[in-house]
C-alpha cells in the first residue's frame, strides 16, 4: 500500500464513484496508463507536473492534450482534472497503486511477486499461482521475476509478507548456525 495519504485518500474517493458506476475495471487500467505516461522518459513528466513553477493552468493545458490520447473514461479525466486543480498531478502513480490494491481487495484478488533463480516453465507457474491461491483463498496475479542469486527455489511476496524457501537464505542460515555454535574440541 502506497504511503502516502494524500494519494491514499484520492483512490479511496475514486474507487467509491468507479464503484457507483460500475467502472472500476475501466478507471484502474486509465489510471495505470496514465502514471505510466507520466512515469516515463525519466519522469520529466512527472516533474513538470509537480513543479510548483507552472501554474494550474498550464498543468491542465498538458492534461487536456494528453487525455485524448489515453482514451480514457470521461470520470477518469474528470478526476484527474480535479487532482491537478488540488495541485496533486505528481501523485498520480500512487494514487494509481493505492486505488489498483483497492481495485484489487473488491475483486477478490490478490497480486504476488515469486522469484526464481530460473525462469519458470509454465506448468510451474500455474502450480505455484493455484497453491498461493489456495493458501490466501483470493484469485491470484503472479508476477515473476528471475534472480539468478537465489540459486534455487523462490521467494514470495504476499500481502508485505515474504516467504523465502530459497537456496541462498537456506545456505545464509546454516552459516550462521555454525558461526553460532560453540566449537567442541575432541580428545
Amino acid at each position: 500500500m502506497p504511503e502516502n495519504s494524500v494519494a491514499q485518500r484520492y483512490a479511496v474517493a475514486m474507487i467509491e464513484v468507479a464503484d457507483e458506476l460500475g467502472i472500476i475495471e475501466q478507471v484502474g487500467r486509465d489510471l495505470g496508463g496514465f502514471a505510466d505516461l507520466v512515469e516515463a522518459h525519466d519522469g520529466l513528466l512527472k516533474a513538470a507536473f509537480s513543479n510548483p513553477g507552472f501554474s494550474v493552468e498550464e498543468r491542465r493545458a498538458v492534461l487536456d492534450d494528453l487525455l485524448p490520447k489515453l482514451e480514457a473514461h470521461g470520470t477518469t479525466a474528470n478526476f484527474l482534472r480535479l487532482v491537478n486543480d488540488k495541485g496533486r498531478l505528481g501523485l498520480a502513480e500512487e494514487i494509481a497503486e493505492a486505488f489498483g490494491e483497492l481495485a484489487d481487495a473488491k475483486a477478490g484478488r490478490i497480486r504476488v511477486t515469486v522469484e526464481t533463480a530460473e525462469p519458470m516453465t509454465p506448468q510451474v507457474q500455474a502450480e505455484v499461482q493455484a497453491a498461493l491461491a489456495r493458501a490466501t483463498g483470493k484469485d491470484v496475479i503472479l508476477r515473476t521475476q528471475v534472480v539468478p542469486e537465489l540459486i534455487a527455489g523462490l521467494v514470495a511476496r504476499v500481502d508485505g509478507k515474504v516467504y523465502d524457501s530459497s537456496l541462498r537464505t537456506r545456505l545464509q542460515s546454516l552459516k550462521q548456525a555454525l558461526i553460532a555454535s560453540p566449537l567442541v574440541a575432541e580428545a
